[in-house]
C-alpha cells in the first residue's frame, strides 16, 4: 500500500489519550453485535446534511486542483479521511487517532484507499507530525474530548502551513445523550452528572470559536447543520442504539429490564416513527467551523 510521505511524519512516538467514551478508566467494551450497532450509527454521518459530506465539500473547495497534504484528527476507523481521500485521490492524507484499536480497524478499512495513511497520534501531542506541513487539518467530533483542548488546538496550528485551513465539527444538540440521561436516571435513581469525556463540552455558544482564535487562527466562520439518526424498525436494535454508550454500566448494575422500560417510556420525547416503521431521532445538530492559520 502506498503510504503518505515520511517527510511529513517525524520519528517521535505519539502518545495515547482518552478514548471517545464516557470514562477514561472504563471505556465501553463492544462485542461484535455492539460493533455492528456502532457502525450503523456511524453511517448516519453520511447523510447529505451530516458532517462527512459537508467536510468533504469544504476540503474539496480548499484543495481545488492542488496536491494537498491533510491530517484528520480523531479519525476513529478512518473517517472522514476515507471519504475525503476517495473524493480527492491526489490528496495525501493521514488518518490519526489516539486508540490503537481504532487504528487497527482503520488499517483494514483503508486498505484499498492508498492515499490515506493511519497513524497513532494524540491530538495534544502531534510531535510525530512536522511543523508547517499540512494544508488542511480536519477533526470530526474530536476536539470535545482532550483534557487540554487549548493544547490540542495549538498543536493543530503548529502542523498547519501558513494559510492552512482547519475544518472541525462539534456537537450543538444530541438527543441521543438525552435518552441516555433518562435511562441512567431510572437505573440510578438520580440524574447523573455530565460524563468526564463530554460530547457536549463545546456546545456553549461561541466557546469553540474563542478557543480557536486564542490558538492563533483567524478568518473563523461557522455553519450549523441538523441530520437524523435512524434507529431502525426492530425494537431490539432500537434499544441497542439507545443504550450503546452505557451498555457496560447497565450490565454492571444488572439493570437491563429497568433500562429497557426507561428507553421505551422516554424515547417518544425525542424520536418519531416514520411511515415505514423506522424510529428516527431528527434533532442532531452540529457546528462546522472553518478557520485559517
Amino acid at each position: 500500500m502506498l503510504r503518505a510521505s515520511r517527510s511529513i511524519i517525524n520519528r517521535h512516538s505519539s502518545l495515547r489519550a482518552a478514548t471517545r467514551s464516557f470514562s477514561k478508566e472504563d471505556p465501553p467494551k463492544f462485542d461484535a453485535e455492539m460493533v455492528a450497532v456502532y457502525m450503523k450509527l456511524a453511517e448516519q454521518h453520511t447523510h447529505p446534511k451530516g458532517p462527512w459530506p459537508l467536510m468533504t465539500k469544504a476540503v474539496t473547495a480548499v484543495a481545488g486542483d492542488r496536491h494537498i497534504k491533510m491530517l484528520d484528527i480523531a479519525s476513529g476507523m478512518g473517517e472522514p479521511a476515507k471519504t475525503i481521500g476517495l473524493a480527492l485521490p491526489k490528496a495525501e492524507i493521514i488518518a490519526s487517532d489516539v486508540s490503537e484499536d481504532m487504528i487497527a480497524k482503520a488499517e483494514v478499512s483503508l486498505k484499498d484507499v492508498p492515499n490515506v495513511t493511519p497513524l497513532l497520534a494524540n491530538a495534544e501531542d502531534l510531535s510525530s507530525i512536522a511543523d508547517n506541513s499540512m494544508d488542511v487539518v480536519t477533526c470530526c467530533y474530536g476536539y470535545m474530548f482532550p483534557e487540554d483542548k487549548g493544547k490540542a488546538l495549538e498543536e493543530t496550528y503548529r502542523v498547519l502551513k501558513p494559510g492552512g485551513v482547519l475544518i472541525a465539527t462539534t456537537w450543538d444538540k444530541l438527543d441521543m445523550l438525552s435518552i441516555v440521561g433518562d435511562i441512567m436516571e431510572a437505573c440510578l435513581g438520580h440524574r447523573p452528572p455530565p460524563p468526564p469525556l463530554n460530547p457536549m463540552s463545546l456546545s456553549e455558544e461561541g466557546l469553540f470559536e474563542s478557543m480557536v482564535v486564542k490558538a492563533g487562527f483567524q478568518n473563523v466562520v461557522t455553519e450549523m447543520s441538523t441530520y437524523p439518526f435512524d434507529f431502525g424498525k426492530e425494537k431490539g436494535f432500537q434499544l441497542k442504539c439507545g443504550t450503546l454508550l452505557i451498555k457496560d454500566k447497565i450490565d454492571e448494575l444488572g439493570a437491563q429490564e429497568v433500562a429497557e422500560k426507561a428507553f421505551f417510556d422516554n424515547i417518544h420525547k425525542y424520536a418519531t416513527i416514520e411511515a415505514g416503521g423506522s424510529m428516527m431521532l431528527p434533532a442532531n445538530t452540529f457546528q462546522m467551523l472553518i478557520a485559517t492559520k
